[in-house]
């Protein structure tokens, strides 16, 4: 068939248009947004951001017990260039304490029912249909159990300082009290801990000799820069840096301050002191992913290589990351390196 030198000259005049207009694309809107949200019958505070609200909504579940993240927001600005990001301060700390004290259903059970609530009103918002939800720490232990409650709402879990045998971590925190108390002289503190069981706790007196003698993370370590950077990011309780460092410092008062009274963790401590990773069985119906600091003194990296190697999920993988315990937050070019690449293999970016 020929082709009419009017009708190619027509064509190629419309290529040669199409080739120096330049295509328009959308700019990302971004989203930075908090606001205290009725979930499990009171205000928690939820905030959430993200430099291109189209991309994949993570939720973060913070570490601790008690320990909120409101205050460190500006630690995720790496995150947020990836990801839209949700925090949520949980009920008894940060500012979900200042907003609503501390209610007396601080269990795990509840916080679990917290969560999912959290990541609904999250999808709500981004107007997703899942999420990817992240566990630091104590938060990985309560990913757990969420994921299992509802793997409908979420892409995966993420673990990163994944405890797997909070008895064991428990044991371990509990001998090394001890021996310090006994190192540095004090006969009492010393047999007080030999003798101390999770359910010590409850008594405000052990409570507080355990966390007095309890051995700090190294310094210098892998978690130390980070630990200092948080610090700054604090201030003190006496001149706190931000609204929301003056909310951390009045729910997480010093555990050794015989005026204190940090009733968050002294309610959740047992909790994860008692967690078993494996106790609600290895059948996980979500991607599982860990991402461990190569060096975590806390929560060991070869007992989650393990739990990973043993569950069974859709997707798994293990990887180890140069960092401690806060691997997530002090090496955040190492850990989202590793989470784009387990994300990729969902199809998700």
């Amino acid at each position: 068939m020929e082709i009419s030198r009017r009708r190619l000259l027509s064509f190629l005049s419309l290529s040669a248009v199409g080739a120096v207009v330049p295509h328009t694309w959308a700019e990302p809107v971004p989203i930075a947004e908090e606001h205290f949200v009725p979930i499990g019958g009171i205000e928690q505070w939820v905030a959430i951001r993200g430099r291109d609200r189209s991309r994949t909504p993570i939720l973060f579940l913070h570490g601790g017990p008690c320990e909120a993240e409101s205050p460190f927001l500006s630690v995720f600005a790496p995150w947020e260039e990836r990801y839209v990001v949700a925090q949520w301060d949980q009920r008894g700390t940060g500012r979900t304490f200042e907003k609503s004290g501390t209610p007396p259903n601080m269990t795990m059970e509840q916080l679990t029912k917290d969560a999912i609530e959290v990541a609904q009103y999250v999808l709500k918002g981004v107007k997703a249909h899942k999420l990817v939800l992240v566990g630091f720490s104590w938060g990985a232990a309560l990913g757990l159990n969420v994921i299992r409650a509802r793997p409908d709402l979420f892409h995966a879990l993420v673990g990163t300082g994944q405890p797997i045998n909070g008895p064991e971590i428990f044991e371990n925190m509990r001998s090394s009290a001890a021996a310090r108390a006994e190192a540095a002289g004090d006969a009492q503190a010393a047999a007080e801990l030999k003798r101390f069981t999770v359910s010590d706790f409850a008594d405000i007196d052990k409570f507080r000799t355990y966390f007095k003698w309890t051995a700090p993370f190294p310094n210098p370590g892998p978690d130390w820069d980070y630990i200092g950077k948080m610090f700054g990011m604090l201030g003190s309780p006496q001149k706190p840096a931000s609204v929301a460092a003056a909310d951390f410092f009045a729910s997480n008062p010093p555990p050794a301050d015989p005026a204190a009274h940090p009733a968050c963790l002294q309610k959740l401590i047992p909790y994860a002191s008692e967690f078993d990773a494996r106790a609600g069985g290895l059948d996980l119906k979500v991607p599982y992913f860990v991402i461990q600091g190569r060096n975590d003194p806390r929560c060991s990296p070869e007992a989650a290589r393990q739990f990973v190697n043993e569950v069974h999920a859709p997707v798994k993988n293990f990887t180890l990351v140069d960092g401690g315990h806060f691997v997530c937050l002090s090496n955040p070019t190492g850990f989202l390196r590793a989470l784009d690449s387990d994300l990729r293999q969902l199809g998700l970016k």
